[in-house]
Formats: structure tokens, C-alpha cells, sequence
């Protein structure tokens, strides 16, 4: 009966998942900093390169830090269409809205209530103007809506109370043009603000975010990357793995996966297995996001079922190593071997994972030299002519000096971070492994 009942639940729920984008998909993730960053839509990039390991998609990075919709307006074909993409998502809103507008020391500044509202105004005026460009350019667009402000984290910071309010506004202004041109929408927003109050229940001082109570760091970030792929159906399995009384009725029962050579005991259970996907790795820097939201179950089963198993303890093997020890109960219920991080699969996904962050560290360059282009032109020049008088603060002077140093290497950096994007086959094709399950 158990069995009947997950193997219903797996087709309703694959019947409701999708695989979004296509091969030969190039999207480009537009905003401000926390998509200059990367790290949420890298997420994205990395459950794609390891649930399709032959997929041919391309994500580009089309996020400038400090950025507004206007600005992204500006940059539009220079720096967004010039990737020639079949999809651009965007996310702006968390400079647009004037942070400094809502420091307490402004409060009693007279026409602040004017410079926030004309604030909202022109980002409303300007978003719809740059979604209406890109449908013109006959591109498909996902909108999201802003992350959050964490205004009510009781941490030392300054506190800009009533941006966070100004952004859900901006929010609510994002929903409205998903109905006006019957777009995909992802709401970052309202999911922050619930797993920031849940982080909040034990402790008045945590934060999902950041210090700076902006930037989202590795928890928020894959918090983010969950909600997209959980918003876009994205498909949850890895792979379903249901060991039967042979090889035949287990494949038929399985699904993402290829069963070969079962052997079985009372004593010992033997089988080799090829996985269609390999697991969704995660870094040490993300895990506490794990306590505010079931991410590897939404995103990452890796689901071993084994049937008609005496009671007892097991010591499951994978090519000879062992993986852990296991009441037959937790087999027959299910093991999620995506939770193991020690497993030779997991592994594998781990190097696609570094491989793809080699890749991103080159990026990054790439994204700072077009920083200083849209944002410090002007600065630049004057930087140049005299360094003591540009107007630039410490970091952006740091942006500079390193933009003059790279800019002239410019296409060098582009060729070396395309040749790094490309995943080797040997790196991200799932390999048959040996399994065995040993009764203790």
C-alpha cells in the first residue's frame, strides 16, 4: 500500500513539475547589486548543470551594482540584449526606492513624504517602460519582485524603517504587470519577510540577509535560488530508486534512474545503479537556511526505497564505501541520499559546483568592468586626470584601479570565462555506481 501511495504521489507531483527552460536557452539575470553578486541565480545555474547534465543553457549575469530601472533602461542593448538571450529576468527595486529616504534623521525633513512617494512613482513609470522594451525585443520575461530591507532585525545597524514598506509597494506594483502582460512572476519578497520573521522567533538579532540589512549572504541567497525553482515547478527528484524483488519490476517501479544486475538475500542486497542527474550540492556558507526552509526536499530527492526487507539494521555501501548504517524501516520509508553528503554522487556534484564557481570569479570581472562604464564614467575620467579629486569613495576607487587594470585584458577575460563555463562531459555525467546493503 506504501508503496502504491509514493508511487502515486510521484507522478501527480511530476505531473506538476516542469523543466522551464529548453536547450539552446540564453537567459540573462538583470538587476542591481544582489544580481551582480550571483549567488541566488547561480543556484539556479548550478540546479540546471546538475539535474541536465546535457542541457545546453546559458545564464549570463546582467547585474550592475547600484543600479535603477532607469539605468537598466540605458544599459538595455548594450549591456542585456547584446547577449542575444531567449529569456531576461529581472529584479530591480531596492536602490529605486531611496534608502537614505527613510533614515530617522530625515523624518522632520520638509517634502521627505514627497521625495520617497516621487521615488516609487518614477520606479513604477520606469519598470513598466523597461518591461515594455523587452517584450518589444521579443524576449520572454520573468519578473521578481525586490528582495527585502530587513528593517526589523534588532541588530546595531543603521535602520531605514519604512523602506522595507516602500519595496513591498514596489512589489505589489511588480505584480501588476505579471496580469497586465501575462508574465512568470517570482515573489522574493513575501517569502523573506515569513522566513526572516521564522529566523526572528528564537532570535531578535538574526538576520536573513546581511548586517547591511540589504545584501543577502549564502543562507538568503539560497533561500532565493529555492524560491525560483520552486515557483517554476522545477522538477523536485533526482532520481526515485525503488529496489523490488528484481531487476525488471524495479526499474518499471523507478524513474530518472537505470537498474541493472539486482541481487538479493535475506542477509545482503546487491545492484548497480545509473542516475539520470546528480544531487544539488550545497556550501557550508548556506546550510543555515536549512533550518527555515525544506530546501533539499523541494529542490534535491535523491529517493532510495528498498521493499520486502527483513527487519533490522543495514549498512548501506556505495562502490565499496560505506555510507551509513540504517533501521529497515528508513529504507522502506525512504532514504534521501541527496542529505549525504559523503556519497560518491554528491562528490560529483560538488566539483560541478566548483568548477562552475572557477567560472564565476572571472565573471565577476566582467561585471565590474561594466560597472565602472555605466555607473563612473564621468568619475573615471576624473580619476584619471587627477586621483585625489574624482569624488570616488574607497570602494570605488578600488572598482576603478582594478578597472584599469582589466579593461585592457577585457576580451582575453571573456574568452577564458567562456572556455570555464563549459562543464566538461566527464564532470557532469552521472557514472553507474555499485550498491550494496548489508543486514548488520
Amino acid at each position: 500500500m506504501r508503496t502504491r501511495f509514493l508511487l502515486l504521489f510521484l507522478l501527480v507531483f511530476q505531473a506538476a513539475s516542469a523543466q522551464y527552460f529548453k536547450s539552446g536557452d540564453r537567459v540573462v539575470f538583470s538587476g542591481n547589486s544582489i544580481t551582480h553578486n550571483g549567488d541566488y541565480w547561480h543556484n539556479v545555474a548550478l540546479y540546471y548543470a546538475t539535474r541536465y547534465p546535457s542541457l545546453n543553457v546559458q545564464f549570463f549575469n546582467g547585474g550592475i551594482s547600484g543600479d535603477v530601472a532607469s539605468g537598466m533602461i540605458r544599459r538595455l542593448n548594450s549591456d542585456i540584449l547584446a547577449h542575444r538571450p531567449t529569456h531576461v529576468v529581472v529584479m530591480i527595486g531596492m536602490n529605486d526606492v531611496g534608502r537614505p529616504l527613510y533614515d530617522a534623521r530625515r523624518a522632520n525633513e520638509p517634502g521627505i513624504r514627497d521625495k520617497q512617494q516621487n521615488a516609487i512613482r518614477d520606479y513604477k513609470r520606469n519598470v513598466d517602460s523597461l518591461v515594455t522594451l523587452l517584450l518589444a525585443a521579443k524576449v520572454k520575461v520573468i519578473l521578481q519582485t525586490p528582495s527585502i530591507y530587513d528593517q526589523t532585525s534588532k541588530m546595531t545597524s543603521n535602520n531605514q524603517v519604512g523602506a522595507n514598506d516602500a519595496l513591498k509597494e514596489c512589489g505589489e506594483f511588480v505584480k501588476s504587470l505579471t496580469r497586465k502582460y501575462k508574465l512568470p512572476l517570482v515573489d522574493y519578497w513575501q517569502m523573506m519577510v515569513e522566513k526572516n520573521k521564522l529566523a526572528q522567533s528564537t532570535d531578535s538579532t538574526a538576520t536573513i540577509v546581511s548586517k547591511d540589512r540589504v545584501h543577502p549572504a549564502g543562507p538568503g541567497h539560497l533561500l532565493m535560488g529555492w524560491e525560483w525553482l520552486k515557483t517554476m515547478k522545477a522538477e523536485p527528484f533526482v532520481s526515485y530508486m525503488v529496489i523490488g524483488k528484481n531487476t525488471a519490476t524495479s526499474q518499471g517501479k523507478s524513474k530518472f534512474c537505470k537498474i541493472s544486475d539486482l541481487k538479493r538475500s535475506d542477509k545482503e542486497i546487491t545492484f548497480t545503479m545509473l542516475e539520470s542527474a546528480l544531487p544539488f550540492p550545497l556550501r557550508n556558507d548556506q546550510l543555515p537556511a536549512l533550518q527555515l526552509a525544506p530546501v533539499v526536499n523541494d529542490i534535491s530527492r535523491e529517493m532510495l526505497f528498498v521493499q520486502y526487507i527483513q527487519p533490522g539494521n543495514y549498512t548501506l555501501y556505495i562502490d565499496d564505501e560505506k555510507i551509513g548504517s540504517y533501521f529497515s524501516g528508513v529504507l522502506e520509508r525512504g532514504l534521501n541520499l541527496s542529505e549525504l553528503t559523503q556519497t560518491p554522487q554528491y562528490r560529483q556534484a560538488m566539483e560541478v559546483q566548483k568548477h562552475m564557481a572557477e567560472a564565476w570569479k572571472l565573471e565577476k570581472l566582467l561585471r565590474d568592468i561594466k560597472l565602472v562604464e555605466h555607473r563612473f564614467a564621468k568619475e573615471l575620467d576624473a580619476f584619471t586626470a587627477n586621483p585625489g579629486q574624482s569624488g570616488l569613495d574607497s570602494t570605488n576607487i578600488k572598482r576603478v584601479i582594478a578597472y584599469k587594470q582589466n579593461k585592457p585584458r577585457e576580451q582575453e577575460i571573456i574568452r577564458e570565462f567562456e572556455a570555464a563555463s563549459v562543464i566538461p562531459a566527464a564532470l557532469r555525467t552521472p557514472v553507474t555506481h555499485r550498491f550494496k546493503i548489508v543486514k548488520e
